[in-house]
């Protein structure tokens, strides 16, 4: 072999190595080509289209022969990707494929569609002479809201912007301007635009929002500089919606965790479901949360609003739990799916005691004595449906005597609970006849009033009798 032949074998291996070297073996080199049909059917390249993959926040733009290189560093040996590709005047487009990792292919071509020309601005005719830009705005709709970044929804959104002349006539390319693009607020995730920056085509312009991993408002605006002047849009708000329900993000709650169930049907009690996504952010608003319950009947579902809540109604009736002293509960359940395919269910539940009617209050001592000495006499009483189990919250408990004093819990407002014990079945108070208690009997009585759909009214007495 000769010195030049050796020379240029080492040249190449050297280029093999480099090229080689430029890839990770982790990475996938997607290939592929943009384009659209024009009036004759002709497939035609789209230079400058921006191709972007959906699932990797990997971005390119084609060249002028509609071609574009993509590199992407796949999760899995090999995973399901889509391709958008977008330009101002036309439509979006995407493909479906399958990648492997670490390796180089050919994506199917992208065909986008042109865009019809807006009825209001005339159509632009390239041979039409425009003066400066003196108006930046938005160019047709755009996405009212998407969603967050790992979500598995919509993550990004489109916003064309169109400036005009002072005739309403599209700025010509020899008046072309930078507009600038740029977040004015949003909830800090990681959000931002690209292209940050652009230059006019025919007086078009667009920008992409990609979302981050925080839900909220983002208010995005264009700006321009014309002769020293600044021309900006009308700051676009846009809504960027939580991701998927996430397990560790889901409860269930009611309103009241304790109805005189056994004893009045169709009493309603609110229930919530409260659902975020796994960076705990509300989930989309409208999200299907779907209800069901071992006893009484509750609605079938509900959709959560803004703040990610699904409320409905809970309502008592047939069937009850049929061993009331061991179990009295109603277990409700609360469903939603955290993927899109609606194959993986995640559950929440909560429980409603269906309390009974207000047993007989038991006091202790059932009866006293005192004498003209100041000595203080103590009671214990007990108020609790015939199971045992607490009456309803904002039932009332009095406790009054014919004569001395009482100290205690004499004035109880029930609480909404479910928990028997001190203070919510057991009570206690002290009598005290003071020191020129005259009277030859003392009644004492304790009186449980409760709301209209409560477990009812019960009344008990003691009495207390003078020995000197």
């Amino acid at each position: 072999m000769n010195k030049l032949m050796y020379a240029f074998a080492l040249l190449a291996l050297f280029s093999f190595i480099s090229c080689t070297q430029t890839q990770d073996a982790t990475d996938t080199i997607i290939n592929g080509h943009v384009y659209y049909l024009d009036e004759n059917y002709q497939a035609q390249p789209v230079s400058d289209a921006l191709v972007y993959a959906k699932e990797m926040y990997a971005q390119t733009k084609t060249e002028s022969d509609g071609s574009y290189s993509l590199t992407i560093t796949p999760d899995n040996e090999e995973m399901q990707l889509t391709l958008i590709a977008s330009k101002v005047g036309y439509d979006l487009s995407e493909v479906q494929l399958l990648i492997p990792k670490g390796q180089t292919i050919q994506a199917p071509d992208i065909s986008l569609k042109r865009q019809q020309q807006d009825t209001i601005i005339s159509p632009i005719d390239t041979a039409t002479v425009s003066g400066p830009a003196a108006h930046l705005t938005v160019d047709g709709s755009h996405q009212s809201h998407v969603y967050i970044q790992g979500s598995g929804l919509e993550e990004t959104a489109l916003i064309n912007f169109i400036l005009t002349d002072a005739q309403g006539i599209p700025i010509d390319d020899d008046h072309q301007v930078t507009v600038h693009f740029s977040i004015l607020n949003g909830p800090d995730g990681g959000e931002y635009l690209y292209p940050e920056s652009m230059e006019s085509n025919n007086g078009r312009v667009y920008t992409i929002l990609n979302t981050g991993s925080v839900s909220g408002v983002v208010q995005i605006q264009a700006s321009v500089d014309v002769d020293g002047k600044i021309i900006r849009a009308l700051p676009i708000r846009m809504s960027i919606y939580g991701g998927l329900p996430d397990e560790e993000h889901f409860s269930l709650v009611a309103n009241r965790v304790n109805i005189a169930g056994r004893v009045h049907y169709g009493i309603l009690d609110k229930v919530t479901a409260y659902v975020g996504d796994k960076y705990s952010n509300p989930v989309a608003p409208g999200t299907a949360v779907y209800f069901s319950s071992d006893y009484g009947i509750v609605e079938g579902s509900a959709l959560t609003d803004e703040l990610g809540r699904a409320t409905l109604n809970f309502m008592s009736a047939s069937p009850l739990p049929p061993n009331p002293l061991q179990n009295p509960f109603a277990h409700i359940y609360a469903t939603t799916y955290s993927d899109t395919l609606g194959t993986k269910e995640i559950q929440s539940q909560t429980q409603v005691l269906l309390s009974a009617r207000t047993a007989p209050i038991s006091i202790t001592p059932t009866t006293f004595t005192y004498t003209v000495e100041n000595k203080a006499i103590a009671f214990n009483y007990t108020v609790s449906d015939i199971y045992g189990y607490p009456i309803v919250g904002e039932s009332s408990i009095q406790v009054n005597a014919t004569d001395g004093s009482l100290y205690g819990d004499v004035s109880v407002r029930m609480p909404d609970t479910q928990i028997s014990g001190l203070g919510t079945t057991e009570f206690g108070f002290v009598w005290a006849p003071g020191d020129s208690l005259k009277a030859p009997q003392v009644y004492i009585n304790v009186v449980v009033s409760t709301p209209v759909d409560g477990n009812g009214y019960q009344s008990a007495s003691v009495v207390g009798v003078k020995t000197d």
